[in-house]
């Protein structure tokens, strides 16, 4: 990626976390970066745009964290239960984007846009392909990989940024949606 655009990105992301997105100026953005609006404008259209941009790169940046984590785990029911604990501590972690998707105003305009869902989209297709080596090593029962792996990312959501329900937030419920996404796809041993 360009030096300048990444340069740009570094220095919005430094003053969105500390004085939030809307407090954000272009003006404030160009003197932090010793550069003109218009070189700025050069690669974003809009402050939306360099958001969006910003997200995008640090959203992959977390995925690779998380998926490099877990990338030498050969058992498919180890890997899928590392991941979802790996996933839950770095979100716990105060970083950039678990405080941007904390963020409702922000990430609402962002959540409807098409980079979420490329977003999800490779995240459910990393999960899936756990699944699906699961079932051909017979740890996994006959399920369909990209239905479960949706649901389980959703259930992750929900207990993670997107909570929706009342539940404390000082109470770790990283070890029961680990059961209850394991339990709902492990192949049951014959008796």
């Amino acid at each position: 990626m360009n030096l300048i655009k990444n340069m740009i990105m570094d220095k919005a992301q430094h003053r969105i976390e500390r004085f939030g997105f809307k407090k954000t100026t272009m003006d404030e953005l160009s003197r932090d970066c010793g550069i003109s609006k218009k070189t700025i404008y050069l690669h974003f259209k809009d402050k939306e745009d360099l958001l969006k941009s910003l997200i995008l790169r640090e959203s992959q940046a977390f995925l690779q964290r998380v998926f490099a984590e877990v990338q030498t785990i050969a058992d498919p029911l180890e890997k899928l239960t590392a991941l979802i604990n790996v996933a839950v501590q770095n979100f716990n972690q105060d970083n950039f984007i678990t405080g941007i998707l904390k963020e409702d105003e922000i990430f609402a305009a962002f959540v409807k846009r098409k980079y979420h869902a490329i977003i999800d989209q490779e995240i459910i297709a990393k999960i899936a392909q756990i699944i699906k080596d699961g079932k051909t090593r017979g740890v996994f029962r006959e399920v369909n990989e990209t239905v479960v792996a949706y649901a389980g990312f959703k259930l992750f959501q929900a207990f993670t940024y997107a909570k929706t329900g009342p539940l404390e937030p000082e109470v770790d419920y990283t070890p029961e949606l680990v059961d209850f996404l394991v339990q709902a796809i492990i192949k049951p041993q014959s008796r």
